[in-house]
């Protein structure tokens, strides 16, 4: 049996010591190199596209949002035709002016009104048009519907803001308009919003030459006569009085939306491709019509005719009854970053070099016993490198190491923490007590105490303190001892860090959050004064005028109570109504800017209104409980309170979905305290805590009103259990 474990040990040693063993750990490990290559690189790929594709989800989302709040503008111009009736040219002019196209929506160069005019009409509409003296005293004299000819119905634009440099358009008939390049596509898209009811682009550029050729595209929405049905086809066309619509510089428009950030390596295509009412479309013989591509902003052209070195993400969107599509697309080494690009080569040469390491090592080692000595050189030189290394790294972190025998009180100190306390690394002899001398004064004792009781208790502790140097300079340092015992007897190593500029950093940081929350509070005592000012102008000049109005309307109901005609007095009623109705949204705004029952009755009555205000806006139920012989408290606690309650509800309507929400007020001993609770949905994550979450600005409103007065603010949270609120304030 020995002899037969003699020669596989033998058998073994030949086999080690040979060279097969380093060279097939070659053969294996340079294969398995580039696979691994191979693989990380398409981890970076994928996880680059992926990153591409969530930018310009983004870009996407900002871009849409940007549109359709284009298309909202069109629906406020169809609500003043619908609701006002009969609106001359002043009023119209007066509305486009007042939402400043210009700044605050880039793209669109006009907005228009087409009423729908019969061929019966036509000459009756004409003359309507030329004496209409309502924004230029002169009036129109040579107007005419153009294109000339006779045709059995006439769309009409005669509403034109601006009309400076769009004077073509004023009596364009659209139904027949000579700029499309399809007019009948153009015609058909008015009816199909005559008879649809809904926002339509025609898909057809327009070319209109105003310095340069530029293409535009059209918008209409159709306007019906108030109170007729809309439910059928024939309905709407027997309802309809005609269409406002808009003309915008797609250019322009993509030029606002998009950030230069993104135009640096990313393309970005906007093509039209079908509509999306109308199934029988056959524009564009099915092929798409590219109407934006931003290398008209960059200047510049985005190789993507070699697919495999670019990203592309198409993302279809509805926009005026429209398909549209957003082609981003972008270089691989442009969404790729430093890391992204070297990380598949290092691994690469990470793993040859790894497997070359591993070859050389059991190379060395099947070589022969002559290269241990060697080998125990260069252990020892990269030991040195590493020791050097680590001395290094210790002091660009400014972090030192030492090391205390409790039983001789000597001390071992790396060289940086012979820097951090201001020592020369030569001398002979350190000890414990050299080591506190170092420490400031008004320290001394809590670290000694410290370090006395990690030896003690063998249990790990930290401490800040702070170290004063020969010259009179104090350092502030963060010390960490950790007990362990060596060869049966105990020891104290640890680290020294100096973290003097941290330090300075949190009292900046601190004298910072100072600042900013009285900035803070003074913002709420400047809107409170703001409210109360507003509320008391609202009160004083729109109320009394408002009262006067009243009274002329109820002097001419008198004056003209013999006169038989009945429109006029329905005229009046609705005057009347009217201004009723203003009165009680005036009353409305004053009571939500400074409410009068809060200076008049008290906190309670006003919390009791407001709550009741509340469930009828909402349908959220509140119920308000609190001893009603309470004192008043201070204006300014008053006014924080209710503030508060009101941040609080709305924060329940917006995020909730509650269906209860119980406030009670209440003092007790020194305090008054408030709680608002409600049944909804909750916070994730428990209760709120400022050090450790990052709250809404809502919470932090509330916050900032309840420590204005001096007081305490809490929240507490269950999810799917409700949220409360606890306000404390002294009394």
């Amino acid at each position: 049996m020995e002899t037969v474990n003699l020669t596989m040990a033998k058998s073994s040693r030949r086999f080690f010591d040979s060279a097969v063993i380093p060279w097939l750990v070659l053969a294996i490990g340079i294969p398995a190199s580039f696979l691994l290559f191979v693989f990380v690189q398409n981890s970076v790929e994928h996880l680059a596209r992926l990153r591409f594709e969530r930018e310009t989800n983004n870009a996407n989302s900002i871009i849409v949002d940007r549109l359709r709040s284009y298309t909202d503008m069109l629906y406020a111009l169809q609500a003043l035709f619908a609701s006002e009736g009969s609106v001359n040219r002043l009023r119209f002019h007066r509305f486009v002016e007042s939402l400043d196209l210009k700044h605050r929506y880039p793209g669109f160069e006009s907005l228009n009104y087409a009423p729908y005019v019969p061929a019966k009409d036509k000459k009756r509409f004409e003359e309507a048009v030329r004496g209409d003296t309502t924004l230029d005293p002169e009036g129109y004299p040579r107007f005419a519907i153009k294109p000339p000819g006779e045709r059995s119905e006439y769309f009409v634009i005669v509403y034109l803001e601006p009309m400076a440099g769009y004077e073509f358009a004023f009596g364009l008939d659209i139904g027949a308009n000579p700029m499309a390049a399809d007019p009948e596509k153009v015609a058909a898209t008015v009816r199909l919003q005559r008879d649809s009811g809904k926002l339509i682009a025609s898909g057809q550029p327009l070319r209109v030459k105003r310095g340069k050729e530029t293409i535009y595209l059209a918008m209409r929405l159709a306007v019906y006569r108030e109170g007729m049905p809309l439910d059928t086809v024939e309905q709407r066309r027997t309802a309809y009085v005609g269409s406002v619509g808009a003309g915008f510089d797609v250019e322009k428009l993509m030029r606002a939306a998009l950030s230069e950030e993104l135009l640096r390596y990313m393309r970005v295509k906007l093509y039209d491709v079908r509509s999306a009412v109308d199934q029988q479309d056959t524009d564009f013989s099915g092929e798409k019509r590219l109407l934006f591509d931003s290398d008209q902003l960059t200047k510049r052209s985005l190789t993507e005719s070699m697919s495999n070195l670019a990203f592309t993400h198409v993302l279809p969107v509805e926009i005026a009854s429209r398909i549209w599509e957003f082609e981003y697309s972008a270089q691989k080494d442009l969404v790729l970053n430093n890391t992204d690009r070297l990380l598949p080569p290092a691994v690469l040469a990470g793993g040859l070099l790894s497997t070359l390491l591993l070859f050389g090592m059991v190379y060395s080692l099947a070589s022969s016993r002559s290269r241990a000595v060697e080998i125990a050189n260069e252990i020892t030189k990269d030991l040195r490198e590493s020791e050097a290394g680590l001395a290094e790294a210790q002091q660009m972190a400014h972090l030192g190491n030492w090391a205390l025998d409790p039983a001789t009180g000597r001390m071992t100190c790396s060289e940086e923490t012979w820097r951090i306390l201001g020592l020369d690394s030569r001398l002979a002899h350190f000890a414990y007590q050299d080591f506190l001398r170092r420490v400031h004064p008004d320290d001394r004792a809590g670290v000694d105490e410290a370090l006395r009781h990690a030896v003690e208790a063998g249990q790990d502790r930290d401490i800040e303190h702070r170290i004063q140097l020969d010259d009179g300079t104090v350092r502030w340092a963060h010390t960490i001892a950790r007990p362990t015992r060596r060869d049966h007897r105990a020891l104290v190593p640890g680290t020294i860090m100096d973290i003097t500029q941290r330090k300075i950093a949190q009292e900046e940081l601190q004298t910072s959050a100072e600042q900013l929350q009285a900035l803070s509070r003074r913002l709420v005592d400047i809107q409170e004064f703001e409210r109360r000012r507003f509320s008391r102008e609202l009160h004083d000049l729109v109320g009394q005028d408002l009262t006067a109005l009243s009274i002329n309307l109820d002097i001419l109901r008198t004056q003209l109570a013999g006169d038989g005609s009945e429109e006029l007095h329905s005229r009046l009623g609705d005057s009347a109504a009217l201004l009723e109705s203003t009165t009680g949204a005036i009353e409305n705004v004053m009571s939500e800017l400074r409410p009068p029952m809060l200076d008049d009755y008290g906190l309670l009555p006003a919390l009791q209104w407001y709550g009741t205000e509340f469930t009828n806006r909402t349908g959220i139920h509140v119920k308000i409980e609190g001893d009603e012989r309470m004192e008043r408290l201070l204006p300014a606690t008053e006014i924080a309170l209710f503030r508060i309650t009101q941040e609080a509800l709305n924060n329940v309507a917006k995020h909730a979905h509650a269906k209860c929400v119980e406030i009670r007020l209440e003092r007790r001993d020194s305090q008054c305290l408030m709680a608002v609770a409600d049944d909804g949905i909750g916070l994730d994550g428990g209760s709120i805590s400022t050090s450790r979450r990052r709250p809404g600005l809502g919470m932090v409103t509330m916050r900032e009103r309840t420590q204005a007065v001096g007081g305490k603010f809490e929240v507490e949270t269950t999810p799917g259990r409700g949220t409360r609120i606890m306000v404390r304030i002294p009394v």
